[in-house]
């Protein structure tokens, strides 16, 4: 564990007791976190403008059909928008910052979080994560009957010019 070289020389031979390894992790995080705390703030504000960004898009694609049924209103979709902007841009920044500090104190879990395995799923929680509310809109329009006969005539008049321009 790296410390400062006084403390280590005072030490001598002597194995480190709890304390100082502790004292050492908290020392190395905070001073870890200060040095490169412009990098960090960058990177939690691009992280939290992607959760945003993701997050409404999903959001607007996972209710647009049910605007479009009226099964809500105009203001409820915008409602449904703005909640998922403000709930990402609030929860994002927290995870991101418990995560630099859990990475910060314990610097050996980067090892195990950058491992291919870990990160392909995390890919596909993340993946999950934007495919089940689209699905979930799909499943809710079929059984609304949005995708009966009546959806298949008017899909098929749109293309073989049978429909009014």
């Amino acid at each position: 564990m790296w410390e400062v070289g006084v403390d280590n020389l005072r030490r001598g031979a002597e194995v480190m007791t709890v304390g100082e390894q502790f004292y050492i992790r908290v020392y190395n995080a905070v001073d870890s976190i200060i040095s490169n705390s412009g990098t960090i703030a960058r990177l939690g504000i691009t992280t939290t403008g992607t959760a945003i960004v993701t997050q409404v898009v999903v959001t607007a694609i996972s209710y647009s059909l049910d605007l479009y049924r009226g099964d809500i209103t105009v203001e409820e979709y915008k409602n449904l928008i703005i909640e998922t902007a403000k709930i990402a841009g609030i929860a994002t920044p927290i995870v991101f910052l418990l995560l630099v500090a859990v990475l910060a104190l314990f610097p050996e879990f980067t090892v195990v979080l950058s491992a291919p395995v870990v990160v392909a799923g995390f890919n596909a929680l993340f993946e999950m994560s934007i495919a089940m509310p689209i699905i979930q809109s799909l499943l809710r329009h079929a059984q609304a009957g949005g995708f009966g006969e009546e959806a298949a005539d008017a899909y098929k008049n749109t293309f073989d010019g049978s429909a009014p321009a």
